[in-house]
């Protein structure tokens, strides 16, 4: 049975609450949120509350650090990714890497008409496909890896 996107979001142990950001907050709110929840990108939502785009470390050290921009004075908005990549609860596993892989997002939106399911990072696709695949590549690093970690 191939494993789908959605099988990861049941599987992650960590809430299914989306962390989000105002889109008229500053960099530097936006990133207390990011280090206070201990994630790597946060959703930016727009006053309707839709997904306007999504910040994420790489955003920060691109369009924030190396640009030498203030985070305490720079709406959100101004260096967030726009495009954000997603896919519906339905994709496989392997089809999310591979749409990750070949435009080199580290995070994907997985979406359903005007629903949010959740975020992925790569880390939970290859954790979710090497802890759950049925293949032997999967059974070789579940046999090699020592029983106290997760």
């Amino acid at each position: 049975m191939r494993q789908t996107v959605q099988s990861v979001l049941e599987a992650k142990q960590v809430s299914d609450e989306l962390i989000d950001v105002d889109a008229g907050a500053m960099v530097f709110e936006a990133v207390q949120t990011m280090v206070g929840r201990k994630v790597g990108a946060v959703l930016i939502r727009n006053e309707d509350g839709l997904v306007d785009g999504i910040f994420t470390e790489r955003d920060v050290l691109v369009r924030v650090v190396h640009a030498g921009v203030d985070a305490r004075t720079t709406p959100i908005s101004t260096v967030m990714t726009r495009d954000v990549r997603f896919v519906t609860p339905g994709t496989t596993v392997e089809a999310a890497l591979a749409l990750m892989h070949v435009n080199r997002h580290r995070h994907l939106l997985v979406i359903d008409g005007p629903r949010v399911h959740g975020l992925l990072s790569m880390r939970d696709l290859t954790y979710h496909l090497i802890s759950h695949g049925e293949g032997r590549f999967e059974a070789a690093v579940r046999a090699a890896r020592p029983a106290d970690t997760a």
